[in-house]
């Protein structure tokens, strides 16, 4: 079979859509795929066996106001969609899968003129304009959340979770992950992420929470990850204070740092959210106050209503004071009650759905080609054969 994946170039579209092929690799070994998508360095970064074909578009990210930007949109838009044209007809999918994103509409645009069936997952509580608008297009729009699906105004909607790396399905290895990164098997550890470039706010608000950690040094440590841009001036905070930690820019092992973890803060992004449910981390969650259509405010609402998170705001305001009111004593509290957090972590394993990748695969094969259905027929009779 023949796959072609639309993706953007963020961890939140990329991890998800790996996630998928090596399901549908593991099915079908001689499974032939082509990835396509905005950010080539970061496709090719993530591509778990060599002989994926890569195909990077031109950025396509719409704008949010009308301005002279929609002409270098529009002409952007354009481009992607001759390329796409182009690479459609000489890789012959049997399927197309997209991921969201403005970068995702060409591709699928060329393979809906092509006549290939086609798929659209939705990661957010809150869908995209991109989705939406190829939701009328596609055989099938599978969702995350369950709340995403009255959105669509179609009947071909099923909820299947969000797709996570096959790692996050092994065992926990909270004592070995901690010795990795030189960290205490005892204490408390609190995993501190804002994505792959780094929260500022978050950054800035844990630094200033570090007087109320260090109170609690000898229980209390901290996995730190920091963005590249803040990575100097937070390492700094914590060689000059007595709280143990792991500092770092980035870290590709994060099942490892969440192994590691007893509560996690973090962003909402679709994601991180799929991540902390699959390993059952409680939560502190602050939702990014810019995402479109405060997308990440939703999907932080519900782990919220399902006892897994806390959500607190980021403020807007320039003014003096926390952008994050309340940030250090919501710390100390779920740190001190280790009752609620374990209750905030059986909430979120009940919510894990490790079957997502499967699931989405399984509608990829009955959608696809009719040509797929005989090809697989006639594998099975010649390895029974054998």
């Amino acid at each position: 079979m023949r796959v072609l994946i639309a993706s953007g170039g963020t961890g939140g579209h990329i991890f998800p859509a790996i996630a998928v092929a090596e399901e549908i690799k593991r099915r079908q070994p001689d499974a032939q795929f082509l990835f396509i998508g905005a950010r080539k360095q970061a496709l090719e970064k993530f591509c778990f066996y060599r002989d994926a074909g890569v195909v990077r578009l031109p950025a396509v990210g719409m704008p949010r106001k009308v301005s002279v930007d929609f002409a270098s949109f529009a002409l952007r838009m354009l481009a992607s969609f001759d390329l796409s044209l182009r690479r459609v007809a000489s890789f012959r999918p049997h399927v197309v899968l997209g991921f969201g994103n403005f970068g995702s509409v060409g591709p699928l645009l060329a393979a809906k003129i092509r006549g290939v069936p086609m798929a659209i997952h939705e990661a957010n509580a809150i869908p995209g304009k991109a989705n939406l608008l190829l939701s009328r297009l596609s055989n099938k729009v599978l969702v995350h959340f369950p709340r995403a699906a009255h959105h669509f105004p179609n009947g071909n909607v099923e909820v299947v979770g969000m797709p996570v790396r096959k790692e996050f399905k092994q065992k926990r290895e909270r004592l070995g992950a901690l010795a990795q990164i030189r960290l205490s098997g005892t204490k408390i550890t609190l995993l501190v992420v804002g994505g792959s470039q780094g929260a500022r706010a978050l950054n800035i608000e844990v630094c200033n929470a570090i007087p109320i950690l260090q109170k609690m040094s000898s229980r209390v440590q901290v996995i730190h990850l920091t963005g590249k841009s803040d990575y100097s001036w937070v390492r700094r905070y914590y060689e000059n204070s007595p709280v143990q930690a792991y500092v770092a820019p980035f870290d590709s092992r994060m099942k490892l740092l969440y192994d590691g973890a007893d509560l996690v803060l973090a962003r909402a992004g679709a994601s991180t959210v799929a991540e902390i449910i699959q390993t059952g981390k409680p939560a502190i969650l602050v939702p990014f106050p810019y995402a479109a259509s405060q997308h990440q405010d939703e999907n932080a609402r519900f782990l919220q209503e399902n006892g897994g998170a806390v959500v607190l705001k980021q403020r807007l305001t320039s003014s003096s004071g926390p952008s994050v009111p309340g940030l250090g004593e919501k710390l100390c509290e779920l740190i001190e009650d280790r009752q609620r957090l374990r209750e905030m972590a059986d909430s979120n394993r009940r919510l894990a759905n490790g079957s997502a990748a499967q699931r989405i695969a399984d509608l990829l094969f009955q959608i696809a080609r009719p040509e797929v259905a005989v090809y697989r027929h006639v594998g099975r009779q010649a390895a029974v054969a054998a």
